[in-house]
Parts: structure tokens; C-alpha cells; sequence
């Protein structure tokens, strides 16, 4: 297994060491915590579109970075669903249901990482990726903004979108790669 430490892997760690950072800030009682947790979050989300522009623009594509990366993205975002839910601002089952796909899909990558196979995002899975990233910042930040109960309800129906988004690229990966799956445990 190719495990080679590259700056892709570089930006990915980072992230995940962005992930406590923005944890203490959201349950901190400091004034403006949401503007500084939101401004973490987004650089922190940003971080994911460099690593993937170093890892293929230099040819840094790892099988540490192929594990990393999404694993970061996903600590990332239920870390922040899990102190929005502690905080009142997102519903507990629309977070479980996130949750529960994203550590069956981390043991599903792995699975497919040591079998030396490929598993890659499909498209409705970088959407999902995008309407959970595009509501955890709104249910960050809406006590800042203007109207806070409309940002409220705003960023709540965004994350609704993501859990229809998240079940549903969920059952394509079972459905796509389970053929796979069976080949690669026949062999």
C-alpha cells in the first residue's frame, strides 16, 4: 500500500486538526463565537478542494490520501452536526441517519482500500457532500445574521435535502458495489 507522506496529505491533516478547533468554538460561551466557528469551518471545508488540486495536479494520489481525505470530510461534518444537535439547532435524527452512512461508508472505503480496489465519489455523493457542508456553515452562523429564525429554518431544510441526498447515494454504493464486493471476496 502505497502510504507516502505529500502536501495533499499535508492540507487533509490539517483539516482534520481544524475539526477540535471548530468544536470548541460552536460550545464555547465567547461573544461572536459562530462568526469565528463559521470562519474555521469554511477554511477547513476550502482545505478539501486544495488537497485534491495538489494530490492530482502533482501526482500525489496515495492510498493514505485516498483514506484521509474522506475521512476528514466526514469528521468534519458530524463533529459539526453533532455540537449543532447539543446546541438545539439541528434535529437528532436527520444527524443520526448522516452519521450512521458515513462510519458504514468509512468501513466500506477501507474494506475496498485493502482489497486494492477502487472506490470513488459518485456525483450525487459530492452533491450530498456539498448540501451537508452548505448547511452545517448556515446552522453555524444564522444567530449572526439578519432574521436568525428564517437562516434557522433555511439551513434546516438544506440539511433535509442532505439526509434525502445522503440515504440515497448511500443505496447507489450498496447497489454499485456490492457486485463488486462479491467478486473481490469470490476471488
Amino acid at each position: 500500500m502505497n502510504q507516502k507522506l505529500t502536501v495533499a496529505n499535508i492540507i487533509t491533516m490539517a483539516r482534520i486538526l481544524l475539526v477540535p478547533i471548530i468544536l470548541v468554538l460552536m460550545l464555547t460561551e465567547m461573544e461572536n463565537k459562530e462568526i469565528l466557528a463559521f470562519i474555521v469551518f469554511i477554511l477547513a471545508s476550502v482545505t478539501d478542494a486544495f488537497d485534491g488540486y495538489f494530490a492530482r495536479k502533482y501526482n500525489q494520489i496515495t492510498d493514505l490520501g485516498k483514506f484521509l481525505d474522506p475521512f476528514a470530510d466526514k469528521l468534519l461534518i458530524v463533529g459539526a452536526l453533532l455540537a449543532l444537535v447539543y446546541l438545539g439547532y439541528a434535529a437528532a435524527w436527520a444527524v443520526f441517519i448522516i452519521i450512521f452512512r458515513e462510519i458504514f461508508f468509512i468501513g466500506f472505503r477501507f474494506y475496498f482500500l485493502v482489497k486494492e480496489n477502487s472506490f470513488s465519489a459518485s456525483w450525487i455523493a459530492k452533491k450530498k457532500t456539498m448540501f451537508q457542508a452548505i448547511s452545517v456553515g448556515i446552522l453555524i452562523i444564522h444567530k449572526k445574521l439578519p432574521n436568525p429564525e428564517l437562516f434557522l429554518k433555511i439551513g434546516t431544510y438544506v440539511l433535509y435535502i442532505a439526509v434525502i441526498l445522503t440515504v440515497y447515494s448511500g443505496i447507489e454504493y450498496i447497489i454499485k458495489y456490492s457486485k463488486t464486493l462479491r467478486k473481490t471476496d469470490a476471488l
